[in-house]
């Protein structure tokens, strides 16, 4: 029996803690085939009470019979709505097998099967930031790019409290503009990550509130995930030069996690603007396209080589995925750092 939208209604509530609403998507132009194919309908998550303005809006495609179309050919099914809405495109489907449900997953196509599994990153992500937000001390924001950079970075060098330093050591090898870094040790004093530990002269010298296991493991929830945004290109990139492997490519480099069928790589969003503008790659929407796929992200890499994301932001781009397989190459990757294995 096709999975129905109470389906999906009752699974969310109870998965998620949050309200659905499910409408049908009549405004979004696609094929005739996927018309006779899926049932389009806009789903809109909502949350309970004070946070109810938290909303999060998608697509599911309701399969008009329960038979599974298989993965390359959903992918292409699922391009062709995409190329049509904003929204995040979701597949659900009331019988699928764990063999099928790992190929969507290694294909990255989202999908929702009530009563058994789902895999939405792009959900994951923002229910983790809203659960962050709400979670602040006072009217403080959640980290800023430039001070979780810098942060992390100093905890890889295993400053604590007996560092004492100057505002403009704890860039390290960024290269923020004064106005930057005035807002980032603003924001660390407001939380207490950093103390005023002395003055010399007209200098303010700083020093953290505890060694790199505490700092972490006290301030993780004002952290957020680097990854601002996911794009399917048209070739492979060769790592260096500001671009790095992330995601799972990363996880797998740094685990027994095996590597994603297509490699997938990070860099800032100025990095990858310049290479649209030099026509190195080009942006994709064709499944039968894509060869690879790049994170924006709001920082560099933190790793000793600059070519593989640092074990801290790619735990922190990671986390919240309901993958049992990165959940648990994650395990594996916090062993490598030690005051992200017991901070984290």
């Amino acid at each position: 029996m096709p999975v129905s939208p109470d389906d999906i209604r009752l699974y969310l509530e109870a998965t998620l803690g949050m309200d659905p609403e499910l409408k049908p998507a009549n405004e979004i132009k696609v094929p005739h085939y996927i018309k006779d194919t899926y049932n389009l309908v806009n789903l809109t998550l909502l949350g309970h009470g004070e946070h109810r303005q938290s909303k999060l809006d998608m697509v599911l495609l309701l399969p008009l019979d329960d038979e599974y179309p298989g993965s390359v050919t959903l992918g292409k099914h699922i391009f062709q709505v995409q190329k049509n809405t904003d929204k995040t495109v979701v597949y659900a489907c009331q019988s699928l097998s764990a063999s099928e449900r790992r190929s969507l997953i290694t294909r990255h196509i989202n999908f929702i099967q009530p009563g058994y599994q789902m895999f939405i990153p792009e959900l994951a992500m923002d229910l983790r930031e809203s659960v962050r937000t709400r979670r602040l001390e006072g009217d403080v924001p959640a980290l800023l790019p430039a001070a979780q950079a810098m942060v992390l970075g100093c905890l890889y060098e295993g400053w604590d409290s007996a560092t004492v330093f100057a505002s403009n050591a704890i860039m390290g090898e960024f290269n923020y503009s004064r106005v930057t870094l005035a807002k980032v040790i603003d924001q660390l004093l407001k939380l207490g990550i950093v103390h005023q530990a002395q003055r010399h002269g007209f200098k303010n010298l700083y020093s953290f509130a505890g060694p790199p296991t505490d700092i972490f493991k006290k301030y993780r929830h004002v952290m957020r995930s680097p990854v601002r945004r996911k794009v399917a290109i048209n070739k492979v990139l060769r790592t260096g030069n500001g671009i790095f492997l992330a995601g799972e490519s990363a996880l797998a480099r740094l685990t027994m996690l095996a590597d994603p069928a297509m490699p997938i790589f990070g860099m800032t969003k100025k990095q990858f603007d310049t290479l649209l503008e030099d026509k190195d790659i080009r942006v994709v929407n064709s499944v039968d396209e894509v060869r690879a796929w790049v994170e924006i992200w709001t920082y560099r890499s933190l790793g000793e080589q600059k070519k593989i994301a640092d074990e801290a932001s790619l735990f922190l781009s990671m986390e919240g995925s309901p993958d049992e397989r990165i959940q648990l190459a994650l395990d594996e990757l916090k062993e490598n750092v030690t005051w992200l294995k017991f901070g984290a």
